[in-house]
């Protein structure tokens, strides 16, 4: 595998993922990378309306959501990290961002909405390299990119939909 002298380096190190996404977990697993799961508190009520473009506002919610695991970590589970990922991915489609639905209806309109058009999904990444100094506070470095995948969806019929609503995938 091209990233194993990567993950190699990483031996000995505290990675955690400040999610608790099933995808995101196999992702890295199938990096081979170890890592500990340490699900963020951060509420996601970013004002989108302050971004310019959409992927700045899934880099800055993969930015708080890590950061705030890299300050939580220490005084709450009495460790300290040496990395911490996170993430966080919206859809657009037709200048709106859309995120997780918050119930069945709002899954069902928001599909309803994409189908027979292409959108945009945008997922934000942030890498938080720590290092805590005996006795000092942590000194954080931090590296994000995103990446950008156009999706062109058929039309779907309306029991279409809810047929996937109902499965739990949209959640």
């Amino acid at each position: 595998m091209v990233l194993n002298p990567v993950v190699s380096k990483l031996t000995g190190k505290l990675v955690v993922l400040a999610s608790a996404s099933p995808r995101r977990r196999e992702i890295l697993t199938n990096l081979g990378l170890k890592f500990e799961v340490v699900p963020s508190w951060f509420k996601e009520t970013l004002d989108k309306s302050l971004f310019k473009q959409p992927h700045e506002y899934a880099v800055e919610t993969a930015r708080q959501k890590a950061l705030e695991v890299a300050k939580r970590m220490p005084s709450k589970h009495l460790k300290s990290p040496d990395i911490v990922i996170g993430a966080d991915t919206v859809v657009t489609v037709d200048g709106l961002i859309l995120e997780k639905p918050a119930d069945k209806q709002d899954a069902y309109n928001m599909l309803s909405r994409l189908s027979g058009k292409e959108h945009s999904v945008f997922t934000g990444v942030v890498i938080v390299l720590c290092h805590q100094p005996e006795g000092r506070e942590m000194e954080k470095r931090i590296f994000d990119f995103y990446e950008e995948t156009k999706v062109k969806f058929a039309d779907l019929s309306e029991e279409m939909v809810w047929e996937y609503v109902n499965s739990g995938e949209p959640m």
